[in-house]
């Protein structure tokens, strides 16, 4: 659609002036004012929102009578229309952190008269998040917090966010309702950092009980989180039953047809999950109390999550039962609710690809009807599902960018390759593609890659290069040409390979001499050094420019240098070591040291970056002092160990944040200094495998201690950076 076209859309409503001749503002004028009321208040006065007709989401942005104005078919376009404005016209970029501050000037800045910015959205649906979201980064998140989150969420057009928090209290009185006592309910449950895992039904128990209190406080948390994602015109996606019961369920109806679940991740037997068999009489009964209780709590959108087997194994793997089992499930479904629609990840046909065979994927797809199971195609940064199955054989579905693990703090994203992917999909995907989403396990270091798949879902023409001004624009180039300079490299160097499982520098990892002897913390990066260094350089010859986003590049990009740097030492610490060079080795090892208390001062300069931030949130939550070491508890676990000690597991959610490197990342390193060096003054081999049960052990000690971490400071992050360049790089 031309731009002409687009602004001579018959308008609806009239803005700002409305409310004060006594008639009543438009709904979506009066979400889209409070946004931006919220965000850059100074601005307020200085935009007007026009509601125009459209049946496609569509937003301009232009000028009247000296005010911007901005043009939208509903809120989310209009508060997709304000980002684009204040990220090309004034330079400014709003985080999902409640933390990072927005600043903007205190001039006004009209855009082009004659050359408007224009949006359509490509897909009907943009989806966002993961189930896994919800315990790498928001287990103890407050409103503050979710109130710039979804703020945020609605800056960048998504409208199908999965809302998962608070369903505790509706499953606690659902098991109740069924003559579950109460505690044995609460002992069901997983620690809050766990419960995304208890909901896909891998683990009970670990971590827990929950508290009346942590239920009830969440289920006002939810209550707050819907109100503002429905008020901005979102669709929330809850859950709805997916079989998974708890022991005490099956106790108490032993003649239902439950089963244990397959083992997951190296868990004890103690926390393996029920299964409830969807052709069970009490599957449709479970089903409808849920709904129930769940929409007069919550009131219900009719989009409902459901992953029946997430990575865990079918009772039965024939093709009969899993068009059986999603047969009976779905009409559960429609019984309870009668506009029901069934949402699934299909992160399972690719992660168990052996099991979920082609015609077992399309057996399981046929036994809900039309377009009643929307498809989630979780990782097509990596593998998209779509081309192997026929896009789905004609099932409505979502492309996601996945893009993360675990919350990783690596830089990493491959902007080109998903450019390309991107445009293959909307090319040939099929008639039944109807959306662009992300399922990023945790918020990370990349918003560069996630936000970007976010826009091209709005400008499906942007090329890569087309991005790279943008987000550079909003940095701080507008200002300094050396800002765009270091993203011009960063977006054509750096950011080239897509993500792995695990992906963090050595800091992170358990220390060995080579190889691994944990599960993750994989440092593998495919750009050159002197790529990111470059771009390092360009940050740091800035002298004019110091809003929030340019400290925070600086801080990111110096992270990962010196984190590869780490790695880089390492390699020399094994040539010395070879050589029985024992002062070599000394002086290596002090200076593996020096970095890693070094980037923990750095990142400690950060309050989203710093385990003290978690650990005092996670707290704060708890009432005796047993509890909040509970929640404490479960913090320090998610992170590090995540499961039990030497779990296959073991750093999977590692992240280079203050606290967990200047005290866990550094103690494993100090450990395995001291044992390395004992082993030569001794003359006898390094033992690795010694080293790995000392090591396990130290792990534990400190996923079970209280004992206080580095604190956040507010040393300036690109003082630092400077100061390491010369040190360090």
């Amino acid at each position: 659609m031309t731009n002409k076209i687009l602004i001579n859309f018959a308008t609806l409503a009239i803005g700002l002036s409305l409310s004060s001749c006594g008639v009543e503002e438009d709904a979506d004028i009066k979400a889209a004012r409070e946004l931006t009321n919220r965000i850059v208040p100074s601005l307020s006065s200085k935009i007007e929102f026009v509601k125009i007709q459209s049946s496609v989401d569509t937003f301009a942005v232009g000028t009247h009578n000296g005010r911007v104005k901005i043009e939208g078919n509903n809120a989310l376009s209009m508060s997709v229309g304000l980002n684009n404005y204040l990220k090309k016209c004034l330079g400014t970029h709003v985080s999902w952190y409640a933390s990072q501050p927005i600043e903007v000037s205190s001039e006004l800045i009209l855009p082009d008269e004659d050359e408007p910015i224009t949006g359509r959205a490509a897909v009907r649906d943009r989806f966002f998040l993961n189930y896994c979201t919800f315990g790498y980064t928001f287990p103890y998140w407050k409103w503050k917090d979710w109130e710039r989150f979804i703020d945020w969420m609605a800056l960048n057009g998504i409208n199908m966010p999965l809302a998962m928090t608070g369903q505790e209290k509706i499953w606690f009185e659902t098991w109740k309702s069924f003559g579950i006592t109460e505690d044995s309910i609460l002992q069901s449950f997983t620690g809050p950092a766990h419960l995304p895992w208890h909901w896909m039904a891998n683990i009970d128990h670990f971590d827990g009980p929950l508290t009346q209190k942590w239920l009830d406080d969440n289920e006002n948390l939810q209550k707050n989180i819907l109100a503002r994602e429905r008020g901005l015109g979102m669709t929330p996606v809850m859950p709805a039953f997916a079989g998974h019961v708890p022991k005490s369920f099956k106790n108490k109806y032993p003649e239902a047809n439950i089963t244990l679940r397959s083992e997951w991740s190296d868990f004890q037997d103690e926390d393996r999950c029920w299964f409830l068999d969807p052709s069970d009489p009490l599957y449709a009964e479970i089903q409808k109390r849920f709904i129930a209780i769940q929409d007069s709590v919550f009131g219900s959108d009719h989009i409902y999550g459901i992953d029946p087997f997430n990575e865990v194994d079918a009772p039965d793997w024939s093709e009969e039962f899993l068009r059986g089992a999603s047969s009976n499930i779905y009409s559960t479904l429609r019984e309870a609710d009668a506009e029901a629609k069934w949402l699934q990840m299909t992160w399972n046909f690719y992660y168990d690809s052996k099991n979920w065979t082609k015609p077992r994927i399309k057996a399981f797809l046929e036994g809900v009807p039309d377009d009643n199971l929307i498809l989630l195609d979780y990782f097509c940064d990596r593998q998209p599902v779509w081309p192997l199955t026929e896009s789905y054989f004609g099932k409505p579905y979502i492309w996601c960018y996945l893009g993360n693990f675990g919350g990783n703090t690596m830089m990493v994203g491959n902007l080109q390759e998903t450019n390309e992917r991107i445009n293959d999909f909307l090319a040939n995907g099929g008639e039944n593609v109807t959306g662009i989403g992300g399922t990023l396990e945790g918020l990370d270091v990349n918003p560069f890659m996630h936000e970007f798949v976010l826009s091209k879902a709005w400008n499906p023409e942007m090329t890569p290069e087309d991005w790279i001004d943008e987000w550079a624009g909003a940095r701080g180039a507008k200002q300094n040409q050396s800002i765009q300079n270091a993203w011009d490299i960063l977006g054509k160097e750096v950011y080239i390979k897509g993500v792995s499982v695990g992906q963090g520098s050595l800091t992170d990892a358990r220390p060995a001499l080579k190889g691994r002897t944990g599960g993750y913390a994989n440092p593998r990066y495919y750009y050159a050094d002197e790529k990111l260094l470059e771009a390092l350089d360009e940050l740091l010859s800035v002298t004019d420019v110091d809003n929030p986003a340019y400290r925070y590049d600086v801080m990111n990009v110096t992270r990962q240098a010196l984190g590869n740097r780490f790695t880089s030492l390492l390699e020399e610490l094994v040539v010395a070591y070879e050589k029985k060079d024992i002062d070599l080795v000394k002086a290596i090892t002090n200076q593996m040291d020096e970095i890693i208390v070094d980037l923990d001062r750095l990142m400690a300069t950060n309050p989203d970056f710093s385990l003290s931030t978690w650990i005092d949130a996670a707290r704060s939550n708890g009432q005796a002092p047993e509890e909040k070491d509970c929640y404490e508890h479960n913090v320090r676990t998610l992170l590090t160990t995540w499961g039990y000690g030497g779990t296959k597991l073991n750093d999977y959610a590692n992240r280079q944040w203050s606290g967990l490197l200047g005290d866990f990342y550094r103690g494993r390193w100090q450990l395995f200094s001291r044992e390395l060096i004992s082993s030569m003054e001794n003359g006898v081999p390094f033992d690795q495998d010694n080293f790995r049960t000392k090591c396990i052990e130290w792990e534990e000690d400190w996923t079970n201690s209280t004992a206080p971490v580095t604190k956040v400071s507010d040393e300036n992050p690109i003082e630092l950076a400077r100061a390491y360049r010369q040190r360090y790089l």
